[in-house]
């Protein structure tokens, strides 16, 4: 691995240092690789591991909320109280 030697502005290093202090990084290095990742690669989709695509994901939520539509339709369904 390459080392690089970057200077951040005060409030991106402050921001960074908040993300590492709440504990979703392991260090600062982390957070930077992170967000130089994102920001030039760009994001990438929580499905890809599994080889889904976000639009199967989208056509599989509307299929299910459709399926309770109807069912509190047809009385199906009961109100839950906590």
């Amino acid at each position: 691995m390459k080392r690089h030697h970057v200077t951040l502005s005060e409030p991106v290093s402050k921001a960074l240092r908040a993300q590492v202090k709440s504990g979703r990084y392991k260090d600062f290095s982390a957070a930077i690789q992170d967000a130089a990742w994102h920001y030039f690669v760009g994001q990438s989709s929580v499905f890809e591991e599994y080889g889904v695509k976000a639009e199967d994901v989208d056509r599989a939520a509307a299929r299910d909320l459709a399926a309770i539509q109807r069912d509190r339709k047809a009385g199906r369904l009961k109100a839950w109280k906590p």
